[in-house]
């Protein structure tokens, strides 16, 4: 104690404070005693450092500890080292010194203790390292950057001014900028040291993603910021107006651009060559350059921590990349009770690395070379580290080596003496003839870890939530994923693009709840181009027990795999409790009188597959309770349907569960009303009823949208009017869009382009195609739409549907700019256009399709008398069993287009009603 009392006096202030036993066999060491400022008035770096230096010296178990407070730490005073770090920038020079707040390098028993403190980071810094050490805990504080190297502009305003738009964007405090001849320059915060920003960027710099505050969903997209900017204002109070010389209203209001570049300069955190390292407590409120990294390390654990922004910064953005890369770890894996909110990638990815066989300079030796250009410069293989030589094209493993690694000739990961992206490896056996050059990568199969992912939420993330690949057990239990924008859980093993190894063997997910998932909710996807099953990348992978909340989407997609169970787990529709709803032919029936009320489907059925099999065996799906409206299909592809064992699905065909298999219906008050199971209301006394649709599934009964009865009163009463709803059994709609489409007074129906897309070649994106089968597409149908198209390749009127790639339609057709009135057919996918003319000024048109035997004839009218035909009859003797309908679409989502509106449809001159009578 003496020594390190000692040690203190001579290296900073207040040498009492300095070191304290705290308790026999640990010292804390004060940062305060080496001149950190808890006030946050000061720069801490260099004592912080200094702090870290003491502790170095003492002997047996060490505590650094920050009393409570604020501390600034600005990367001009910190430790600075040269290192190389996986999935960042290679081998890139611009970037190879790395300034670290904390570094604890070739330390024992360390603990970093913020004592709930906060820590300000500056500039561009790693917050934390561990090289070379051994048992650390890093725990206790928050942590934050000043002006975080991501923009989150907020459109707060749109409009239109004197025939221009306009958006204003709101900044969180920290993010400057300048404005000058029409673009905007963001400025990082001033270095004390240097006088000029820490970084600069333009626009939209060179990456964006888009999140949606009230829907709490994050996804990759384009920025439309600054595209035919007409001018730019600083409005103070960190404002920017952005004015376009489009006079179309944006409609983005309320979204959050997240613009940054690409450049992952640093880590966050990094555990490299490290042993036994856990973090807890922390509050990471952004994560520059990327994630928490460990790099050729043993046994990480991660545990309760929050990886979100701080509510009261503004800020939605929470790392520049993924929060956690565990990159060639040993032992064990541990990430628990954590929340990831806000990352620009993959919340979690835990992989190895895959180097490619370069060349073989003698039988027992191989040349290998990184071949991503953001992981280089560190070594991959130890002495006495075993590994796997794996074939690229089938991602097979070459039989009957057992080779360990003798020497190593490469980068040290710590200087640039050596060449940075290719090694030289011996081993202790001679390899096989077979192991060419470019056609084989070696991992290191010593450093893979046992892997438990558990107790975390996962929200905003625009990629996956996590990765895993590891030939270790791997459990994923008891987590929630919120919205993820690609697949909730990943298991790749690519040995063409990331080279991230390698196959997994024994995976459980299990207890786990996929809210609002993107398709495919658990993908396994390794990069063979071979794919047969007889010789899979992965095995044993159990889906067990999980709760799946779900839209339209697939919940597994297994690609090489032998021996994939999917049992026990629940599939629930998002909107299982509005997909129905009851309708009352009379709200206001007279006491002692009869009506009915029905249930009809509001939503459609789900058409994606639940399930497909790419080359695997072995598949499972049994004990499963799966929603109405699911499709229990499992798409096969190089899979034997002998390999599927189920009583649920359909192999390579449609079973879709019925959305409403059966209906019953109860009343909130039988003295008012009464219902029987048939829907047959008895109205008894006045007063108010409420009658509630009930349809049973697997997942219990479900209560659908009820109607409310006002028993007695005056039907002139507005509680008594019946909105108006399409008839359902007149009418279907194709790729509904309720937000899209009205029915309004006058037996009208009202489509506005939802933006999705249209009904060409492979396009087949259009939505609110809506049909009936009335004449079952024969006879003549006529329809009057009023409404011009505006924008872009719009396009709206009548259609004789017998699916996608087969039609013949009659529309107003924008074409850029040209607008026509066009017949358009398409058979088997080929699109054309026979017949158009220029479109007409008038506001309404009448277009008509008359079906007769094998032709069809289309004509148009401006007064709905006199109809002139476009051409002759084109031929139609290949168009089988259709319908007739309307739609309107776009290509993209405007917000302001003008919809339109359809009435008077009739098939063979008898009316087809839009509005239902219920």
């Amino acid at each position: 104690m003496l020594a390190v009392a000692l040690a203190a006096a001579l290296s900073g202030p207040s040498p009492a404070l300095a070191a304290r036993a705290a308790r026999p066999t640990e010292t804390v060491v004060d940062v305060t005693a080496f001149g950190a400022d808890p006030t946050g008035s000061r720069d801490s770096a260099a004592a912080v450092a200094k702090a870290v230096r003491q502790a170095k010296t003492v002997r047996g178990p060490v505590r650094i500890l920050f009393p409570r407070g604020t501390y600034q730490i600005y990367p001009e005073q910190a430790e600075a080292r040269e290192l190389y770090v996986s999935n960042t920038v290679g081998a890139d020079q611009s970037y190879r010194d790395k300034r670290i707040g904390i570094l604890l390098e070739d330390m024992r028993d360390v603990t970093v203790d913020g004592g709930g403190s906060h820590l300000q980071f500056h500039g561009l810094m790693t917050t934390f390292a561990a090289i070379r050490s051994v048992n650390v805990s890093v725990k206790n504080f928050s942590f934050d950057y000043t002006a975080p190297k991501v923009i989150d502009a907020t459109v707060s305003d749109t409009g239109v001014t004197e025939g221009r738009a306009y958006r204003v964007l709101t900044l969180p405090q920290g993010s400057g900028f300048s404005v000058g001849d029409r673009q905007v320059t963001w400025l990082g915060e001033t270095s004390p040291a240097t006088g000029q920003p820490y970084w600069s960027g333009v626009n939209g710099m060179w990456y964006t993603q888009i999140h949606d505050p009230a829907v709490q969903r994050t996804w990759r997209g384009a920025n439309p910021l600054f595209h035919d900017v007409a001018g730019m204002t600083d409005l103070g109070d960190r404002k920017l107006r952005i004015d376009y010389n489009t006079g179309t209203v944006p409609g983005d209001r309320g979204l959050v651009y997240q613009m940054r570049e690409t450049t992952r300069d640093t880590p966050s955190a990094l555990f490299w060559e490290s042993q036994n390292v856990t973090v807890q407590g922390l509050k990471a409120r952004y994560l520059h350059g990327f994630g928490f990294v460990g790099q050729l390390s043993e046994n990480i654990t991660i545990t309760g921590n929050e990886f979100r922004t701080d509510p009261a910064s503004g800020r939605t953005t929470a790392g520049f990349a993924d929060f956690v890369q565990m990159s060639g770890v040993k032992g064990r894996v541990d990430i628990t009770g954590n929340v990831f909110d806000g990352a620009h990638d993959d919340a979690i990815n835990i992989h190895g690395t895959y180097m490619e066989v370069a060349g073989r300079p003698a039988p027992n030796v191989l040349n290998l070379e990184y071949r991503h250009n953001e992981t280089a410069g560190f070594p991959q293989f130890h002495p006495g580290d075993a590994v796997e030589i794996v074939e690229k094209r089938t991602m097979a493993a070459v039989p009957g080596i057992t080779a360990k690694v003798v020497a190593v000739d490469g980068p040290s990961g710590r200087d640039h003496d050596k060449s940075l992206t290719s090694m030289t490896v011996t081993f202790d056996q001679a390899l096989p003839d077979s192991v060419r050059p470019w056609d084989f990568v070696v991992e290191n199969t010593t450093y893979t870890p046992t892997v438990q992912i558990s107790g975390n939420t996962f929200r905003d993330i625009p990629t996956r939530g996590l990765l895993v690949t590891t030939r270790k057990p791997v459990v994923i239990e008891n987590n929630v994923f919120d919205g993820m924008s690609m697949a909730s859980i990943f298991i790749s093993s690519d040995a063409y693009q990331w080279y991230e190894s390698g196959p997994v063997t024994d995976v459980l997910i299990r207890r786990n709840t996929f809210k609002r998932p993107a398709s495919p909710v658990i993908l396994v996807e390794p990069t063979n181009q071979d794919v047969d099953a007889s010789r899979p990348v992965h095995r044993n992978i159990r889906v067990d027990s999980n709760t799946f909340e779900t839209g339209d989407v697939r919940l597994l997609d297994a690609k090489s795999v032998a021996g994939i169970t999917f049992t026990g787990n629940t599939a629930a529709r998002l909107d299982r409790k509005t997909a129905f709803a009851a309708q009352a032919q009379n709200l206001c029936p007279a006491p002692g009188t009869a009506t009915e009320v029905r249930a009809t489907a509001t939503a459609s059925p789900y058409s994606t597959s639940l399930f497909a099999y790419r080359g695997s065996s072995g598949a499972v799906i049994t004990g499963n309770n799966l929603d109405n409206g699911l499709n229990l299909r499992a798409d096969l592809h190089a899979t034997d349907p002998a390999q599927v064992t189920s009583d649920e699905v359909a192999e390579n065909a449609d079973k879709v569960l019925p959305l409403l298999p059966s209906t019953t219906y109860t009343s909130s008050n039988t003295a008012v009303a009464e219902v029987d199971a048939n829907g047959k209301v008895t109205a008894k006394a006045p007063g108010k009823a409420v009658i509630t649709p009930t349809t049973p599934s697997q997942l219990g009964n479900i209560a659908g949208v009820p109607v409310e009865l006002n028993v007695g009163a005056d039907p002139s009463s507005p509680l008594c009017a019946k909105s108006l709803q399409l008839d359902t059994d007149k009418w279907s709609v194709v790729r509904d869009a309720p937000d899209h489409r009205a029915v309004l007074p006058g037996d009208t129906l009202e489509l506005t382009p939802a933006g999705r897309g249209f009904l060409w070649a492979g396009a087949n994106s259009a939505h609110n195609v809506v049909l009936t089968g009335t004449g079952d597409g024969n006879g003549t149908a006529t329809v009057k739409m009023t409404g011009r198209t505006q924008r872009g390749y719009m396009e709206a009127g009548l259609v004789l549907y017998g699916g996608d790639d087969d039609y013949i339609a009659l529309q107003r057709k924008h074409n850029n700019g040209s607008p026509t009135i066009t017949l358009s057919s398409e058979r088997g996918g080929w699109a054309e256009e026979p017949r158009r003319i220029p479109d007409p000024e008038e506001q309404a048109v009448w277009l008509r399709l008359q079906r007769d035997g094998g032709t069809v004839t289309a004509s148009y009218s401006l007064d709905g008398t006199a109809f002139t035909p476009l051409g002759d009859p084109v031929d139609a003797s290949w168009l089988g069993s259709a319908r007739f309908g309307v739609l309107a679409e776009v290509e993209n989502v405007s917000g302001t287009d003008t919809p339109f509106r359809f009435n008077g449809f009739t098939v063979d001159a008898v009316q087809v009603p839009f509005t239902s009578p219920w």
